[in-house]
């Protein structure tokens, strides 16, 4: 008996369950970094930090977060972000302002006034942080006088920490991983049993390392009030 399937059309569904299959769809919107406007700043297994401006009338196209991440604003800005619907938000962002966005977040972003507004993006990788035992009578590194909890998630605690006139901390460790931004700056000076460092802290100035300072030490305000937004892994 002659088939009355037609090889030349079996091909039509089949190109059409690739397009709509998962990988396929999965290729539909490009990653956020790199890209034009934005520097890395930092890079290690637990994050990548990069330094964005939000030029007017710029946008950076529909993109798909691969990670959860942090907005730090330093200065002053209105930014809009655009939704796969075309429905759209203006935030007109203050010098401290924090935004978190989930991992799978699809949106565009552009500066939408004649201020552009500056911020560093913590892209939070998915290495879980070393858990480290606390030490009977030495507190953590935060939080501490001087600072305020801006927002927590079971990742991450987000930390907004200043160097008050005169301010000394008490001896402490540091028992978690995690990133910060200058967003003042100024001069503290930490004391160790090795003898006193002086560190000089400018504006956009990012820190982090990879495994928590295991020394006891003090920190205290030197010169200015030096301030800075903590993201803090659990």
């Amino acid at each position: 008996m002659k088939s009355w399937l037609n090889p030349r059309f079996m091909l039509i569904p089949l190109a059409a369950l690739f397009v709509y299959s998962s990988p396929a769809l999965a290729q539909k919107y490009a990653v956020p970094f790199p890209r034009s406007g934005a520097k890395n700043t930092l890079e290690n297994r637990y994050f990548s930090v990069w330094d964005v401006t939000f030029e007017n009338g710029k946008s950076t196209g529909m993109h798909q977060l691969p990670l959860d991440q942090v907005y730090v604003f330093l200065t002053e800005g209105p930014v809009k972000f655009t939704r796969p619907d075309g429905t759209w938000t203006i935030e007109q962002e203050k010098m401290g302002a924090v935004r978190y966005e989930t991992k799978g977040t699809v949106e565009s972003e552009e500066g939408a006034g004649d201020t552009s507004a500056r911020a560093f993006i913590f892209q939070l990788k998915d290495a879980v942080p070393p858990k480290r035992e606390i030490v009977p009578g030495i507190p953590d590194k935060l939080p501490r006088e001087g600072t305020v909890k801006l927002f927590e998630t079971p990742r991450v605690i987000i930390w907004d920490y200043t160097w008050l006139t005169g301010m000394k901390s008490p001896l402490h460790l540091h028992y978690h991983i995690d990133a910060a931004v200058y967003i003042v700056g100024g001069k503290t000076v930490v004391s160790t049993y090795q003898g006193p460092r002086t560190n000089n802290w400018a504006v956009g100035q990012v820190v982090g390392g990879t495994e928590p300072l295991k020394a006891p030490h003090q920190e205290s305000q030197l010169e200015g009030e030096p301030r800075a937004i903590s993201v803090t892994l659990k």
